[in-house]
């Protein structure tokens, strides 16, 4: 699935592809901020996470086709009403995926999701774009591949025909998260490496970016 040796080639390439250092920048900014008791959206950081996504997210084309105002309304919305959510589930990593408990996970998927519908609500299917919850939940949680066209063209996918449909059910992307985990699972010298990688980059290795390190993998070269 995952060759380490051209890993660490494309993880090198990614820092320079990194948009304003975009990804590092806000994962610094993550692990600097996050305790036990405080987190990204919670009250104290909520506003100046909503700023850092406001900038990030149009440059790494998460909202294309959505008027700029419209999506940050929706966005800040969102963002509020899955605080708690994403507090229940922000500990836990790739490597534990499936014990993450559903319905915060679900709510998150809602609430992103919404983001992109044109009229901002949810679909009573769960069905949304992709890259609408995972763009944004990769850079607050780190667990996810992003899943962009691109990734879904040359990542190994449960089900083909996902790589051509840009909507996604709840129980795609877990699916698919799931075989990512099990994969990862058997890679321990993988894990050892990720691990320093993140200690070396933000001085932290108990929050390790599982997922944006396999969206890099996929994505770069």
């Amino acid at each position: 699935m995952i060759d380490l040796k051209q890993f660490k080639i494309r993880h090198k390439l990614f820092a320079k592809l990194d948009y304003d250092n975009a990804f590092a920048g806000f994962w610094g900014y993550k692990t600097k901020t996050e305790t036990e008791n405080n987190h990204i959206l919670d009250n104290n950081f909520g506003k100046e996470t909503y700023r850092r996504l406001c900038w990030i997210l149009p440059k790494w084309h998460a909202y294309r086709g959505v008027p700029g105002i419209k999506w940050m309304e929706v966005l800040k919305d969102s963002l509020s009403n899955m605080s708690e959510a994403y507090n229940q589930i922000r500990n836990y990593s790739l490597l534990v995926f499936d014990e993450v408990p559903i319905e915060p996970l679900q709510l998150i998927w809602h609430e992103l999701g919404r983001v992109k519908e044109t009229n901002g609500k949810r679909d009573d299917n769960g069905m949304y774009y992709v890259v609408a919850v995972t763009k944004p939940l990769m850079f607050l949680w780190g667990q996810t591949v992003a899943f962009d066209s691109y990734v879904r063209s040359r990542a190994p996918l449960s089900d083909k025909n996902l790589r051509y449909q840009t909507k996604w059910s709840f129980e795609d992307w877990r699916r698919n998260m799931i075989m990512f985990q099990e994969e990862l699972k058997r890679l321990p010298e993988h894990i050892e490496h990720f691990k320093q990688v993140s200690h070396e980059k933000f001085g932290n290795d108990s929050a390790i970016p599982y997922g944006q390190f396999l969206d890099l993998y996929y994505w770069v070269g």
